[in-house]
């Protein structure tokens, strides 16, 4: 029933990041999530990370099963390319899930129907819905972390694209004589805007090994290279969003991900975009309102919507935002 707390399903969202973690929600009818569970990314193999998951699932869905409500599906995000319909992952560069038919593997384990989806659409689905682009029907939503993902809201829809990759504006090229990225191109925008490359860049020019957070600070407080590492990430993102949106004709843009901080963000990019957009209105820039539970309540979506539950989340785009935590 739509609303109905009854309502049980269970999002997964999977690191892109060895050793960083693996966020989980029971999330029941009215878009809460009312259990919660973390761990660590495993180190080793394909067989570990499946364990992990089918933990994790396992201890949500024994917890609602307790309550006498169980979970009906569980939804994973997944870094990388992955085949919706097969629930085979094709490529995730950092984790050891290449070629995993993960989704069987997941509903063996725990005896519920698994779907995968893109960890950075899952977020897009979720901020569409319930967070900060709700009752846009067109958005873009980008991804700054350890790497720069993309995803597209089209018409209410998540765009999937031919080859399953629609969004990835982390691998378009913002300077061709750049550094060679980990996709094997040179100078793609992950390269300048990651926090691997904002680390990265100032090393090389200091000499001085930092991490990206020290970038951001050091920029804050009037450091001149990290001021010119963050802008010349700054402008990078700016042309590459600006091509998309042109392209898309979003309404919006979400900066979602760690790096997406209110002062170092978006008021450039509310600044650059205009410079780069003479024929077409912007799109509002705006932070992602669900930060790390996005990529959780999204997984929860796909769950819903592809069981055959999508009554619940079109009654979620017509109500007021529910609450996302217990």
């Amino acid at each position: 029933m739509p609303g109905s707390s009854d309502v049980r399903v269970i999002g997964i969202d999977i690191s892109g990041d060895f050793g960083s973690g693996i966020r989980g929600g029971l999330v029941d009818g009215t878009g809460a999530i009312v259990a919660r569970k973390e761990a660590l990314t495993p180190l080793t193999g394909e067989a570990d990370l499946v364990e992990a998951i089918s933990t994790m699932g396992g201890r949500l869905a024994e917890g609602a099963r307790r309550d006498g409500n169980p979970p009906t599906a569980l939804g994973v995000a997944v870094p990388g390319l992955i085949d919706e319909a097969s629930g085979v992952v094709k490529r995730s560069p950092n984790l050891p899930l290449q070629g995993s038919a993960l989704a069987s593997a997941l509903s063996a384990r725990l005896g519920l129907p698994v779907f995968l989806v893109h960890d950075t659409g899952a977020g897009a689905l979720a901020e569409s819905i319930l967070g900060a682009g709700r009752g846009v029907a067109d958005m873009l939503l980008v991804g700054l972390g350890a790497g720069v993902g993309g995803a597209v809201i089209s018409g209410g829809r998540l765009l999937v694209g031919a080859t399953a990759s629609a969004g990835e504006i982390g691998h378009i090229s913002a300077d061709p004589a750049g550094l060679t990225c980990g996709c094997g191109g040179r100078g793609c925008l992950e390269t300048l805007a990651s926090e691997r490359a904002l680390a990265l860049r100032y090393t090389m020019a200091s000499k001085v090994a930092v991490l990206p957070e020290e970038v951001l600070s050091r920029a804050a407080q009037g450091d001149a290279l990290a001021r010119r590492v963050w802008n010349e990430a700054m402008v990078a993102l700016a042309t590459v969003v600006s091509t998309a949106a042109i392209l898309i004709d979003c309404a919006m843009v979400v900066l979602a991900g760690p790096t997406a901080l209110p002062g170092a963000s978006v008021g450039p990019l509310r600044t650059l975009l205009p410079q780069r957009m003479n024929l077409v209105r912007p799109p509002r820039v705006e932070l992602s309102s669900l930060g790390p539970t996005a990529g959780v309540l999204g997984a929860a979506v796909a769950a819903l919507e592809r069981s055959g539950m999508g009554e619940v989340t079109r009654a979620w785009r017509e109500a007021a935002p529910p609450p996302v935590s217990a």
